[in-house]
């Protein structure tokens, strides 16, 4: 207990004990004018005189009541009988306590003393003082031992302080919550073994999975295998007090392949580490927005590079062709091995034509074509290396395919590159088989073998210039069919599986006018 010093009207100044009001547990009337004051800690305080007993609770509003009316009260505690009032001063002003007043109505304070009549327990309530907010009071009834219905005392005060500790840690509260809840970022809490213990809207949105799914499961669940080793080295870090960033991929609910920018945060609680939070952003359009710009310079490169390769090649072909074509003339017998070297110079020069593709952008002819027909040409002139390969060409078209428009030349020069592509994949041999469906005004032709298939983190670089799957490979044949296709509004889709095989879908928009099923 704290010593406070109090002048008392007509009387020396003298240190008395102040006693918190949520310390006292009973006021005790042991015989007149003398009370018997009970606190938490089972210690006791005798007063001789009411008015002892009242400057105890100076701080606190004190009245002193019979049922339903007010007998007596302190100096903190005015009443007015006009009003009907009660008011309590501002704890901040002193021994006045005048200088803010609250007001709380009578039939507030009737209350207050129904609920005190039953039960003799602390007990807290609200009272408005004024039409715009809510002062909380805090009640202590202390019974007379002999009657404690016929005469009471109780114990009134504002709460200045704790409502203000209160107020504020509820604003706080909301603060965080508002930064929780509507953060466009990912934030999860973790705790000490990585699992989830609290995620945001936006955790639930990146991972497709509900909050109560997140916290049944653990980091571990999401995390690509290959990811675990360098998580696990950054949230030990996190559990030593180190605040770092990194790159996590990890897969969502519908199985797609997402890249988080996280900062890792060490959650302390008391100077004690209970776990981390996961600050994350999700950057998978931005990496491929990156991927796409440096494939964008890859071309650059190699469209310059293409552009002087193609007119020096160029050169001699076109004196090689004169020269074969002057046999052709002056020689007879040899008119069918003429017409195939003539026939190879200027598929030749079809293919460097084809580097120009990367250098700029070229005049194709656009022409409504048959699919399968073209196809099966470029079929035939594959056969003879398939053949040699132990590698089966199976044609499984059976419907009709509509016209597409396209060029010729360069969708011809898509079929070689995904058909040898499929030939090389089958060392031992084996079946390429060609399939074809017109649906949702779209022609899909589909080429799959029996291969040794491609790793799903190869498969996304495939069609990047210069990176091949193949030991003698360049890269630059798919990457020329991404292009070719893209030029005729077209897709390629490439599905693989490691050591059963790869299908490669093309799809071809269908020429307008026409039942496309």
């Amino acid at each position: 207990m704290r010593k406070i010093p109090v002048t008392r009207t007509g009387k020396k100044d003298s240190d008395i004990i102040l006693l918190p009001v949520d310390k006292v547990v009973k006021v005790e009337a042991c015989q007149e004018n003398s009370y018997l004051v009970h606190t938490l800690d089972e210690t006791f305080h005798s007063c001789s005189t009411l008015e002892a007993w009242e400057e105890w609770l100076y701080e606190d509003g004190f009245r002193l009541i019979s049922p339903g009316n007010l007998v007596n009260m302190n100096q903190v505690t005015r009443y007015n009988l006009e009003e009907g009032t009660v008011i309590l001063g501002d704890p901040s002003a002193g021994r006045t306590k005048t200088a803010i007043a609250s007001r709380v109505h009578q039939h507030h304070i009737l209350k207050l003393l129904q609920m005190l009549r039953i039960t003799n327990q602390e007990k807290q309530q609200g009272f408005p003082h004024h039409p715009e907010s809510l002062k909380q009071m805090h009640a202590l009834l202390a019974q007379n031992q002999n009657d404690p219905f016929l005469r009471s005392y109780a114990v009134i005060y504002a709460l200045y302080e704790r409502n203000r500790a209160e107020k504020r840690w509820e604003e706080s509260e909301q603060k965080y919550k508002s930064l929780f809840e509507h953060n466009p970022d990912a934030i999860c809490s973790f705790d000490r073994a990585g699992r989830f213990t609290k995620v945001n809207p936006a955790a639930e949105r990146i991972t497709g999975y509900s909050a109560d799914e997140l916290l049944d499961m653990s980091i571990e669940d999401l995390i690509e295998p290959a990811e675990l080793e360098k998580w696990t080295k950054q949230f030990t870090l996190s559990l030593e007090g180190i605040t770092s960033t990194d790159e996590v991929t990890f897969r969502n609910k519908e199985g797609q392949i997402r890249i988080l920018s996280v900062v890792y945060v060490p959650i302390i609680i008391e100077q004690v580490i209970r776990g981390v939070y996961w600050i994350a952003n999700d950057v998978t359009e931005r990496k491929r927005a990156e991927e796409l710009l440096i494939k964008s310079e890859k071309l650059s490169v190699v469209g310059q590079l293409a552009a002087g390769v193609a007119h020096e090649i160029r050169n001699p072909l076109t004196s090689l062709k004169g020269f074969v074509q002057l046999l052709q003339e002056k020689i007879d017998g040899y008119d069918t091995y003429l017409d195939i070297m003539v026939s190879e110079l200027e598929r030749i020069n079809f293919i460097v034509s084809e580097f120009l593709v990367f250098a700029k952008p070229q005049r194709v002819h656009f022409q409504p074509k048959d699919l399968h027909q073209m196809l099966k040409n470029t079929v035939a002139l594959l056969n003879t290396k398939a053949i040699m390969s132990n590698v089966e060409i199976k044609d499984e078209i059976q419907e009709l395919l509509p016209l597409v428009f396209c060029d010729e030349n360069q969708i011809k020069q898509v079929f070689i590159n995904v058909l040898n592509n499929s030939i090389e994949a089958m060392p031992e041999g084996g079946t390429i088989r060609l399939g074809g469906n017109c649906k949702d005004g779209q022609v899909t032709l589909s080429f799959s073998d029996e291969g040794v298939g491609i790793s799903e983190n190869r498969l996304t670089r495939i069609g990047e210039p210069f990176y091949t799957t193949k030991e003698k490979g360049t890269g630059l044949g798919l990457m020329a069919s991404y292009k070719i296709m893209e030029n005729h509004k077209g897709q390629i889709k490439i599905t693989s599986e490691v050591s059963k095989g790869t299908i490669v879908h093309l799809r071809f928009p269908v020429l307008s006018g026409q039942h496309s099923g």
